[in-house]
Formats: structure tokens, C-alpha cells, sequence
């Protein structure tokens, strides 16, 4: 794997990793996450920044609250007698896995940890409190508003006015009044400009509802993230075609050069900079190793990272098919341990328990999170969310992080690469280009930790596995890659679903598959009569000849289409930009948009 930490300051990147060694021995401590956090900030990710210094507000809380159910704590051991510790036990078990994974480090036994707790730590005090909350609030707010997320960024505004800080905190009020005031001249402005010059001064007020939730995060590798695989490489293209063996024995997965598409949303409509066009992305593809015919069904693939946001309806928990009627010869099976969760057969049922819901078995805390939302603008985030929460299910019944589980790890996030976006390119007050990922303080930060409690996890003690940057990994990976289903009712996104190899066929605005999902998802060949029709007649007479009567001809690229095909080019760039990256550059549209 390619080291990125070249790209970064050196130093930031050492304090990073002591930083994290640190907060990993100590989690309960909210001056360990207040320091990263900083570090955070320093190094270009406001995202991570805001996470650290919400769950050290979170921890701070603790202090005026002794019913807290996280409470505040610190080492008293120094880290360096403490890392040593760690060394000797590690020496000492030498059959011991830790050091192969960090997200199944254990050191003790339950009665070592409680002795651990009573000797190795004491109370967060009222003291440590009043001399850092200033500092908390300030970092929370400066990177919510980095972010774009300026409805928090306001809100932790005023809940920071409203404390009384000591003389330590004497710069987070005139730092927190300054950031009240620009958030309310930049809503003002920003209204002014849209009402046109005939508003006067006055006309429009300032409303807080009114204000942006979501902003945008770095679409990246992570520096430290070492779960993300080389894909193009020999090794892995292998390891993808003998799990393709079985779902797709015709098809086979092959390096493919395609048009990069980042940095191009300016050139799609003044084509200003065609030297871009000419750039190559190197992705992998779905290739046929013989020739198919129309209506032949060439893919099928199950998966269990699944997702739905109706409360209470009649499908399969895992594979979100809907359940076999009353009487069925294969009726569907309940969980016993469950108030409401079904499965469509026995098979589903015991797959899912070896997948999934043996981490979540009896947590009915989780029924209701992301379902029934009202809002149709939030339905898609929160299937998102739904699948970041069945990921985590699926790492912690399997025991693997949730970046190493196979339905994720091989799928491309879209990210931008790290050397062509230095991450202190956030220096500046406008976001650098590879800050295109969607962040909410709900989605990104607030509902995983609430997921991972309602899980009966320690949203703190669990950093290790589940921190922040691998949520926004996950999010950056399931957002240009799950499969959806529109609800008959509304026509919002009601199910989706993650298929690892399905989605390795690129997009195509002239797809020669379509794809049909129930229990699983499948690629058939279109006949002409489902092919798009463009271009002029004498051209689409010479593709058809071309495939001689078969739908896609032996060594021809399977295509799959990620938006309506029934729109125009415009329309069409603009609703698969979220998952292609840029506006799309296959045939069809760049000849469309030659016509007009």
C-alpha cells in the first residue's frame, strides 16, 4: 500500500499518531479528545475536529452530571509507563493476535479492567472543566462552520453563551459572539443575493431555521486508513474473479482506463479547460468473457448489507425481499429474542445471525432509528446512515473491522487523491475541491454514536474501530455505490443495498444491462428494443450491426446506468454527480451535449 503521509506536514502527522495512542489508553478523558481534535483542525479535517470536540463536550458534561452514563475520567499513570505496560503483556502472550489487528486489543481480564479502573484513573474534576470547556466550544463551532454546517455550528453557539467561564475561558465569549455575528451577515447576505437589487436594507431578517445542515467533508483516504487495498492490482483483480466465479460466470473483472471526472463540474458547462477531459482515472470494470445474448440474465448477487427505512413492514429483515404470505410452504421465521424482526426463510434467518444479528440481537433500541422519516430531502441520507448502522452489526457479529468486511472493502469510494488536495488547503475560507462528501452533525457524528450505544457499545472505549473517519469512509463508499428501490407510495428511496460485485460494472447514459432486484439483484442483457436511441439514425443502425444481433458482444465492457435515462444530458449529469464524481463523459452524453 502507498504511503500518503508524504503529502501532509510531518510533524502534524507524529502529533496525530501520539495524539491517538494517547486517547486510545485514556478514552474517557475529554482533554485527550480536545488535543486531537486541534490536531484535527491543524491537519485540513474540520470533520474530525468537530467529532473530537463534541464527544469531549460530551465528556465534560459528565462533570456537572453524576448520573452520566459516560463519566468523565483520567489516567493517572503517565503514557509512556503506560505504553510500556501494554509492550510487556503483549511479550508476554506470544499466541496473541493484538498487535495484527488494533481493533481487537484486549488487556486483561473483566476483573483486571475493574481494578484497572479503580488504580489507573480518577475523576475528571469541576477545575479541568472550567479550564477547557472554552476551548471545547471554540474548536466545536470553528469546525462546524468549516464544514458548512451552520445551523450547529449557531446553536452551539448559544448553548456556549450561555456558561460561565473563568478566566481561562475568557476568549471562547468574544470568539463565539464574532462567530454569531458572520454566521448572521453571511444568511443575510446570502438572501439578499437571491431576492435580487430591488430588497432593501431591513427587508430580511435573520431566521436560525433557515440556516445550512449540511455541509461537506474530504472525500479521501484517510493518511492512517491502511484498510483500503490496492484494486488494480493483479492480486486483488484475481481475488475478485474467483468470487465472481459463481455470480457472474460469464463476466470478468478487468483495470479499465476511464475519463476522471474531478474537477471537471466547471468544464462540463463552458468547457474551458478540455486538457482535463483527456485525463484517465484507472478503475475496474465488468468485462464479458463470451458473447450474450439479449434477455440473458448474466449477474445474480445477494447481499446482507441491506438497509430500509420503513418502520414495521413486511420485509426481510436481511435481504429486504418482501415475506412470504400466510401459509407459505416456506413460511418466514421471527426472531424469538426480537419484538418485531422477521426473515423470509430459515436460510435468511441463520446467514443473518452469522452476519449480522448476532450483535444486535434484542436491541430494540435500533428499530426506530432513521425509519419513517417525514422529510423526502432526508429519506436517501438516512438509508445511508441505516447501512453505516447494519455495517457496524456485520464487523461486530464477524469480528473484523468494518473497513475489512468483504462487502466493503474492495467497493471505490470516489475519493480524491491526497496530493492533488494538500489537506491544509482548508487554510483558506472556500473548501478545497475534495471536500464533496455530505456531513451532517446528525448523520456523521451524533446518530453513529447513538447506533453504537443503542448496539451496547461505549461509543468512546470503540474509537479504535469505529471513529469517525471510518464512518465518513463508509458513507464516501456506500454514497457512489448502493443500489436503491423507490416506494410506491411517495416515490422517496424506501430500501437500498450494497452488492460488492454488481457494482464493480461502470455507468454508462447507454447501459446494454438492466438491473432487477427482489431477495437479490441482477444484470440482464437489453434487447434493442431497450437500448437508448441516440445519435443519428445512420449510427445507431452501425451500433446495432456491430453487436450482430447479440446484446453484448465477447470483450465488451458490461455498462450500468446510475440515473434516469429518460432525461435530458443536464439533468442527467446533474442527478449522478453524488455517484460518478463529475458530470458524466460517456458517448451519449458527450454528444448530446456537441447537439446543443
Amino acid at each position: 500500500m502507498v504511503s500518503r503521509n508524504h503529502f501532509l506536514d510531518p510533524e502534524l502527522v507524529s502529533k496525530r499518531v501520539k495524539a491517538t495512542d494517547s486517547l486510545l489508553n485514556d478514552t474517557h478523558n475529554p482533554i485527550r479528545h480536545l488535543e486531537r481534535g486541534k490536531i484535527h483542525l491543524a491537519l485540513g479535517f474540520p470533520d474530525l475536529a468537530a467529532t473530537d470536540a463534541y464527544r469531549a463536550l460530551t465528556l465534560f458534561d459528565s462533570v456537572l452530571d453524576s448520573e452520566s452514563e459516560f463519566p468523565a475520567r483520567k489516567r493517572i499513570v503517565p503514557d509512556a509507563l503506560w505504553n510500556c505496560a501494554v509492550y510487556v503483556d503483549e511479550q508476554s502472550e506470544p499466541n496473541s493476535d493484538a498487535s495484527a489487528n488494533d481493533s481487537d486489543v484486549s488487556i486483561g481480564s473483566d476483573e483486571d479492567e475493574a481494578s484497572e479502573s479503580d488504580s489507573e484513573f480518577e475523576d475528571v474534576t469541576l477545575s479541568d472543566y472550567h479550564e477547557h470547556i472554552g476551548n471545547v466550544y471554540t474548536l466545536l463551532v470553528a469546525s462546524l462552520a468549516q464544514c458548512g454546517c451552520m445551523r450547529d455550528a449557531y446553536d452551539f453557539c448559544i448553548q456556549g453563551l450561555k456558561l460561565e467561564y473563568g478566566a481561562e475561558g475568557n476568549l471562547a465569549q468574544p470568539f463565539l459572539e464574532k462567530s454569531i455575528k458572520e454566521i448572521q451577515d453571511a444568511y443575510v447576505n446570502q438572501r439578499r443575493l437571491r431576492a435580487g437589487p430591488d430588497v432593501r436594507d431591513g427587508d430580511i431578517q435573520f431566521d436560525p431555521a433557515g440556516l445550512q445542515v449540511q455541509g461537506h467533508a474530504r472525500r479521501v483516504v484517510y493518511p492512517w486508513n491502511a484498510h483500503e487495498p490496492d484494486r488494480n492490482s493483479p492480486e486483488i483483480v484475481r481475488f475478485l474473479n474467483e468470487r465472481l466465479q459463481n455470480i457472474a460466470p460469464k463476466c470478468e473483472v478487468r483495470t479499465v482506463n476511464l475519463p476522471a471526472l474531478h474537477g471537471l463540474e466547471a468544464d462540463a458547462e463552458n468547457d474551458s479547460n478540455p486538457e482535463n477531459r483527456e485525463e484517465v482515472s484507472v478503475q475496474l470494470g465488468l468485462f464479458a468473457k463470451e458473447d450474450i445474448i439479449p434477455g440473458e440474465t448474466i449477474l445474480h448477487e445477494s447481499s446482507m448489507l441491506t438497509a430500509t427505512n420503513r418502520l414495521h413492514d413486511d420485509l426481510c429483515d436481511a435481504c429486504n425481499s418482501p415475506l412470504p404470505e400466510l401459509g407459505s410452504a416456506e413460511p418466514s421465521v421471527a426472531c424469538d429474542n426480537c419484538d418485531d424482526t422477521v426473515f423470509c426463510s430459515e436460510r435468511c434467518y441463520k446467514l443473518a445471525c452469522e452476519t449480522y444479528h448476532g450483535a444486535i440481537c434484542g436491541e430494540e433500541g435500533l428499530a426506530s432509528i432513521g425509519k419513517d422519516i417525514q422529510n423526502p430531502k432526508d429519506k436517501a441520507d438516512y438509508l445511508y446512515l441505516l447501512l453505516v448502522a447494519r455495517a457496524f452489526a456485520m464487523a461486530e457479529t464477524q469480528k473484523v473491522h468494518p473497513l475489512d468486511l468483504p462487502e466493503v472493502k474492495y467497493i471505490w469510494g470516489d475519493f480524491h487523491r491526497i496530493e492533488d488536495d494538500p489537506c491544509d488547503a482548508w487554510a483558506g475560507r472556500l473548501p478545497p475541491p475534495s471536500a464533496t462528501l455530505p456531513f451532517s452533525f446528525q448523520l456523521n457524528i451524533l446518530q453513529p454514536m447513538r447506533i453504537l450505544e443503542e448496539m451496547g457499545l461505549d461509543p468512546f472505549d470503540s474509537l479504535r474501530t469505529y471513529d469517525t473517519w471510518v464512518v465518513n469512509t463508509l458513507y464516501a463508499k456506500f454514497r457512489g455505490t448502493a443500489s436503491g428501490r423507490l416506494s410506491t407510495w411517495d416515490g422517496g428511496p424506501e430500501v437500498c443495498a450494497v452488492h460488492p460485485l454488481w457494482c464493480l460494472a461502470n455507468h454508462s447514459c447507454d447501459p446494454n444491462v438492466r438491473w432487477e432486484w427482489g431477495g437479490e439483484i441482477t444484470f440482464v442483457a437489453r434487447n434493442e428494443t431497450e437500448r437508448v436511441q441516440w445519435g443519428s439514425s445512420e449510427e445507431s443502425e452501425r451500433r446495432k450491426n456491430d453487436r450482430g444481433g447479440f446484446a453484448i458482444k465477447k470483450d465488451e465492457e458490461i455498462l450500468n446506468h446510475y440515473c434516469d435515462l429518460a432525461l435530458v444530458v443536464k439533468e442527467r449529469r446533474e442527478w449522478a454527480m453524488g455517484a460518478l464524481g463529475g458530470p458524466c463523459q460517456c458517448s451519449r452524453c458527450v454528444w448530446e451535449e456537441s447537439q446543443s
